[in-house]
C-alpha cells in the first residue's frame, strides 16, 4: 500500500479499482458545465442542416479529439468538417486569420477540442462573423482570457466534475458520451453505446501521449481503451499498425507512448497534421489510408533525422559556452522548428537544467521553446522578462515564447542572473532528485515481486514507474556495452547475499568512476523483468548510484 500511497490511493476500494484490469471509476459527463448544452446544440446544428466546423490541435490529443468527434458527428450529418492549425503558420489554439477563413467557407457552429480556454478575443471574432461557437478543452485556465460560448472545461472553477485530469480527447469522449446517451433516450441508434465505446481507443491514445495524469478515471479510460486498440476494429490504425510490423503484437501504453504518439506528432512537427486526422477518422478523399499510413511513416523518419541535426547543433552550442551555463538558450538556426521542443526535453534531461532553443520564424521574428526540470517554474521565469516578448505562455514544465532578435542577449543575461538568485536560496535547485519509494527487502527481489509491479501499469505522469533501491551492494561483472561504450552491465550482490543483475543505459561514463568489480555501492532503480529469446530474468534498470555510507564506516 505505500506505493499506492504515494500515488494518492489510501482506501480499500480506491486500490483494487486502481490495480484492477476492468476498473469500474467513471464520472458523469452532466457534472461538466456547459457539456449537456453542447451536446444539445451539436444534435439540433446536426438536424437543422448547418455546417459545423471542428478546430483542433496538431499534436497527438488534438489529432485523436478532432478524429473522435469527426466521427461521432459523421454518424449524424454530412455538413461537418475539420480544421488543424499548421504548427508553423497558425501556431496553438484558435487565431483570427483562421477563424475568418472557416467562416468564408460557410461554416455556421465552430467547435473546438483541445484548444480555445484562453482564445476569448478569437472567439468574439468568430461570433461577430456569424458562427456560434462551442469550447471544449482541458488546458488551465487563464482570468479574463475564458471565452464567452458554451466553454466545456473540467478545470473550470464552477466545475462539479470530480476529476480535473481528462486529455482533450478524453474531454471530446465525454461530449460524445451525453450525445449517445441523449439519443438512447429519444429512441434513435444512430449513435449506439458500441459506438461510443469503438471511440476508446483514440482516448488511449491522447491520454498517454499528451502526460495528462494516469491516475482515477484515465485509468479507466486506458485499460478500456487498450481493448478496443488491440481489437483492430479501426481501419486507419489497423493499416498503421501493419505497415509498422506490429499487426500481431498485444499494443501497450509503451507502445503508445513509444510508437503510436511519436508517428501521430510526427505530422504535425514537418508537415500539417491533416493525414493523421484523416488515417485515423477513416477519411480517403485524398488517396487511399494505405498511402496516409505511408505518409505518417516517412514524417516520422524524417523527424527523427531533423531532431538528430538539431540535438547535434544544440550540444554544440552548450560544448562551446555560447549560451548559457544556468540555463541554455541556444540559437540554433539551423534547426527544424517542429523538433525543438523534443530537443530541449532531451537536453533538459541530460544536464538537469532548463533548456530553450531558440528558432527564426517567417515574421522576422525568433521562435523560442522551452523545457524545465522539476522544482522550477518555467513560464514565472520567463514571466519577470514579459517586457522583452511578443507573445509567450505556457506553464511550469513548458513555454514558447517569440522575441526580436536583439533582445535574445537581454533574455540570456537576465536568465542567468535568475537563476544565481534561484541557486542562492536553493543550492540544489540542479541537483536531480529521485523519489525512492523503499529498499528492497529480500522477498522484493524476484520475479514475482517484478510481475506484481505490473499491475501497476500504465505508467506515466503522476504514476511513474517506482524507483527502488539497493544499499550497501558489492559490484561485479562490470560489462561495458555500446558502440562507445555508453551501456553498463553488472551484477549486484546485496548484503542478504541475493543477487540482482543491473543494466544502466546511456549513463555509463557518469558512473565509470565507481563500478569497479568488489565496489560497495547504493544502487536506485526500475524493477522489472528482462524477456529475451524466450528467457526470462530479474532486472533493476539503473537509474543512479553512489557510493554507500557503509565505506565510510569501514
Amino acid at each position: 500500500m505505500d506505493i499506492l500511497a504515494s500515488r494518492g490511493v489510501s482506501e480499500l476500494c480506491e486500490a483494487e479499482d486502481f490495480l484492477s484490469p476492468a476498473p469500474k471509476r467513471t464520472y458523469d459527463p452532466a457534472l461538466m458545465p456547459d457539456l449537456l448544452q453542447a451536446a444539445e446544440a451539436l444534435l439540433a446544428a446536426a438536424e437543422e442542416g448547418r455546417r459545423i466546423c471542428i478546430y483542433g490541435d496538431y499534436d497527438a490529443d488534438g489529432v485523436t479529439s478532432t478524429a473522435l468527434l469527426y466521427g461521432v458527428l459523421k454518424k449524424l450529418t454530412d455538413r461537418v468538417s475539420f480544421y488543424v492549425p499548421s504548427r508553423f503558420t497558425d501556431g496553438y489554439g484558435l487565431n483570427k486569420d483562421a477563424v475568418a477563413r472557416i467562416a468564408a467557407s460557410g461554416a455556421q457552429l465552430l467547435i473546438t477540442v483541445d484548444c480555445g480556454s484562453t482564445n476569448r478575443e478569437e472567439v468574439e471574432e468568430a461570433k461577430r462573423l456569424g458562427m456560434d461557437v462551442i469550447v471544449t478543452d482541458h488546458h488551465e485556465l487563464e482570468a479574463g482570457k475564458e471565452p464567452d460560448c458554451l466553454f466545456v472545461n473540467a478545470k473550470r472553477e464552477d466545475s462539479l466534475y470530480p476529476f480535473s485530469g481528462l486529455s482533450g480527447c478524453g474531454t471530446a469522449f465525454k461530449l460524445a458520451q451525453a450525445i449517445q446517451r441523449i439519443l438512447a433516450a429519444r429512441g434513435d441508434g444512430r449513435f449506439t453505446r458500441q459506438d461510443l465505446t469503438d471511440q476508446l481507443d483514440l482516448v488511449a491514445i491522447s491520454t498517454v501521449a499528451d502526460v495528462v495524469p494516469l491516475l482515477d478515471e484515465n485509468r479507466s479510460l486506458i485499460k478500456y481503451g487498450l481493448r478496443v486498440v488491440n481489437s483492430r476494429r479501426r481501419k486507419g490504425l489497423r493499416i498503421l499498425l501493419e505497415q509498422l510490423k506490429l499487426a500481431d503484437k498485444q499494443i501497450d501504453a509503451d507502445d503508445i507512448g513509444f510508437i503510436l504518439a511519436p508517428h501521430i506528432n510526427s505530422c504535425g512537427r514537418m508537415a500539417t497534421a491533416d493525414a493523421a486526422v484523416k488515417l485515423l477518422a477513416g477519411i480517403e478523399t485524398d488517396g487511399p489510408l494505405e498511402d496516409l499510413a505511408a505518409f505518417m511513416i516517412e514524417c516520422n523518419k524524417q523527424r527523427r533525422f531533423a531532431q538528430d541535426e538539431t540535438r547535434d547543433i544544440c550540444l554544440e552550442a552548450i560544448r562551446t559556452g555560447s549560451c548559457g551555463d544556468l540555463f541554455p538558450i541556444i540559437e540554433a538556426p539551423g534547426a527544424h522548428e517542429g523538433v525543438a521542443g523534443i530537443v530541449a526535453g532531451s537536453l533538459k534531461e541530460q544536464f538537469n537544467k532548463p533548456v530553450c532553443i531558440v528558432t527564426p520564424s517567417e515574421n522576422g521574428l525568433l521562435k523560442g521553446t522551452g523545457r524545465c526540470i522539476a522544482g522550477l517554474d518555467l513560464h514565472d521565469m520567463l514571466s519577470t522578462c514579459a517586457d522583452l516578448f511578443v507573445r509567450y505562455g505556457g506553464h511550469a514544465g513548458a513555454c514558447g515564447f517569440s522575441l526580436a532578435s536583439d533582445r535574445l542577449p537581454l533574455l540570456r543575461q537576465r536568465m542567468d542572473a535568475l537563476m544565481q538568485d534561484i541557486l542562492a536560496g536553493r543550492p540544489d535547485a540542479l541537483e536531480e532528485k529521485l523519489l525512492i519509494e523503499k529498499v528492497l527487502d529480500a522477498d522484493e527481489k524476484t520475479m514475482e515481486f517484478a510481475d506484481a509491479l505490473r499491475l501497476l501499469e500504465p505508467f506515466g505522469e503522476a504514476n511513474p514507474k517506482p524507483l527502488f533501491a539497493l544499499t550497501a551492494a558489492n559490484v561485479y561483472n562490470v560489462q561495458y556495452m555500446g558502440s562507445e561504450g555508453q551501456h553498463v552491465r553488472f551484477t549486484a550482490v546485496c548484503s542478504d547475499g541475493i543477487e540482482v543483475p543491473c543494466v544502466c543505459f546511456r549513463r555509463a561514463a557518469s558512473f565509470a568512476d565507481l563500478l569497479h568489480s568488489g565496489s560497495l555501492l547504493d544502487v536506485a532503480g526500475e524493477l522489472g523483468i528482462n524477456e529475451f529469446n524466450g528467457r526470462r530474468r530479474l532486472q533493476l534498470t539503473v537509474k543512479d548510484i553512489k557510493r554507500s555510507e557503509s565505506n565510510d564506516q569501514d
